[in-house]
């Protein structure tokens, strides 16, 4: 065994959770090690649908141009359908994101970035080169597991060619997926819910079903008929697909072999004679479960080995994305000596909530599928689907297509959480609640601060979104002048948003934020509201200073 070797943080898992929380920390000049057991990046995309709110992070880190470019170009993702096979099928519903102006509005005051579907096999290696450009360390072929840990650090045996050495972390986040060695090994229980199912999914190249449905507008499509039941998903560019079907677990291996697989995707296509070029076959388990603890020591949990939600929604690769941006300012500010330790006790606080709410949205979502016929379905009943027979249950399928239409237009989902934790100084008013729909945007303490245009002089339109940077900002009303000094005392950026400022928005800063002319928003650097005041205080950098212990955990919080 070599030498012992130090580094501030470790992470073990090279997905995009692992990624992403490396990518944040090199960026901020932290000695981070990513470590990662298989010998290349992903090659079966796990997920493909990412959220306004992720790409607004991609956004944060110079990469949002990178995925939106690899991604499914937007007039194959305008929704869902649901149809008895994909080429030359019986049309039973569909939900569309663009057929009403109104949802359209919402969704574009909502933030300055739209979702994309960019399949994780091209979302990694953005993250990876972006991780070695920042000077980030990442190994392949290489397992972690942790040894002992103390007050000080965490003392982890990392195993790779050609040997074995002892690194000594002063943090580690296992981000190693959803049978996390980590997380079992540190004795972590998790919650869950029963796995109701399994699935195959074949990752494919075809040519041929790319040209057949190039006016289909559905990102994903569902295919109910006698013969299969599954989904087709058209996955980023270069003619990329996703067959999912259901496994049944009575059945053995040999039943689902390639040869097999082919035969039940093409008769979902509808073509016998399509094209496919397999690039991979996954086996998945239809669950969910949260883990009771996020934290052992200093050691985190992010990503699947936190938590995992069943498909519907989309919500498993843009949460953990979403808890590395909670955890690593954390980590940065603690590891720099401006912030408690206690204070990584709140993204536990924070982020465990939000996964308990996904979790029972997506089984909420999915139990409602299960009226669409995908999903338990009677053999019997879908025996006629395709024949003049079949129309009584066309039509039930039909009548239960608008109900999901919460899965795919989850806007308040998205932005509308509101964090409770003690990095958080209240302001003893009850927030408006968003929906799983609709958004309700406000700048009460924990809410994502609400994107609105800034219109600079001879500037470039910046969202608000985009001025914490990475770091604590003050966001001002028109007569805030005073915190500008106040901020500036402290270390801190501010800037004093006026009516003229916001025009091109239609809405006022003060009356979205919720505070009057002479007041203020103390935004973190994750970009959730860490403080609010609603009007001018006569000591604001006394206020600011209170107001940053108090995040920080530098004094009790009261």
């Amino acid at each position: 065994m070599s030498k012992q070797q130090h580094c501030d943080v470790l992470i073990i898992g090279g997905g995009p959770v692992g990624l992403s929380a490396a990518l944040q920390l090199a960026k901020l000049g932290v000695d981070v090690w990513c470590v990662e057991r298989r010998s290349t990046l992903s090659r079966h995309p796990k997920a493909g649908g990412i959220h306004p709110r992720t790409v607004e992070l991609f956004r944060q880190w110079g990469l949002a141009d990178a995925v939106i470019a690899a991604a499914l170009p937007p007039h194959r993702g305008r929704g869902f359908g649901w149809t008895t096979r994909l080429i030359g099928g019986i049309h039973l519903g569909h939900v569309m994101f663009d057929d009403d102006p109104a949802e359209q509005a919402e969704s574009a005051e909502a933030s300055p970035e739209a979702g994309c579907f960019t399949p994780q096999d091209d979302v990694e290696p953005i993250l990876h080169q972006a991780l070695l450009r920042a000077g980030g360390r990442y190994s392949f072929g290489t397992t972690a597991k942790i040894l002992e840990q103390d007050d000080n650090g965490v003392t982890v045996a990392v195993s790779g060619e050609p040997l074995t050495q002892t690194v000594r972390a002063r943090y580690v986040i296992a981000a190693d997926g959803v049978r996390s060695a980590t997380r079992d090994a540190l004795g972590v229980t998790e919650s869950t819910a029963p796995v109701f199912g399994e699935s195959i999914g074949v990752y494919f190249r075809s040519q041929r079903l790319t040209q057949l449905t190039e006016s289909n507008p559905y990102a994903l499509s569902w295919i109910i008929n006698a013969d299969i039941v599954g989904s087709f998903a058209r996955i980023g560019k270069e003619d990329k697909w996703i067959f999912n079907f259901g496994r049944d677990p009575q059945l053995p291996d040999s039943a689902y072999d390639e040869s097999s697989c082919l035969a039940r995707l093409r008769e979902a296509a509808g073509d016998a004679d399509v094209d496919v070029e397999v690039l991979s076959i996954l086996r998945w388990r239809h669950e969910a479960a949260v883990a009771d603890s996020w934290r052992v020591g200093r050691v985190f949990l992010a990503g699947d080995s936190a938590h995992r939600f069943p498909p519907h929604g989309g919500f498993g690769m843009n949460s953990g994305i979403q808890d590395t941006a909670n955890l690593t300012w954390k980590l940065v500010r603690v590891l720099h000596g401006v912030a408690d330790d206690s204070l990584l006790d709140t993204y536990e606080q924070e982020r465990k909530p939000v996964a308990e709410y996904n979790v029972m949205q997506c089984l909420v979502n999915t139990e409602r599928l299960k009226s669409t016929g995908f999903m338990g379905s009677d053999p019997s009943e879908l025996a006629a689907i395709e024949s003049p027979e079949g129309e009584p249950v066309r039509r039930r399928i039909a009548e239960s297509v608008p109900a999901q239409r919460e899965q795919f237009r989850s806007q308040g989902q998205q932005f509308g959480f509101i964090y409770e934790s003690t990095a958080l100084v209240g302001d003893d008013t009850e927030p408006e609640r968003s929906t799983v729909s609709d958004y309700h945007p406000t700048g009460h303490p924990g809410a994502r601060a609400p994107h609105l245009w800034i219109e600079y002089p001879a500037g470039t339109p910046r969202s608000t979104v985009d001025l914490s940077d990475g770091d604590f900002v003050v966001l001002a009303g028109r007569a805030g002048q005073a915190w500008t000094s106040a901020a500036n005392s402290l270390g801190l950026r501010c800037v004093v948003i006026s009516p003229r400022m916001t025009a091109a928005s239609g809405t006022s800063f003060e009356s979205v934020y919720g505070i009057e002319a002479t007041g203020a928003v103390l935004v973190r650097p994750d970009g959730h509201v860490g403080m609010r005041v609603r009007t001018g205080p006569s000591d604001p950098t006394g206020v600011l200073r209170a107001g940053l212990d108090q995040i920080l955990h530098t004094r009790t919080a009261s």
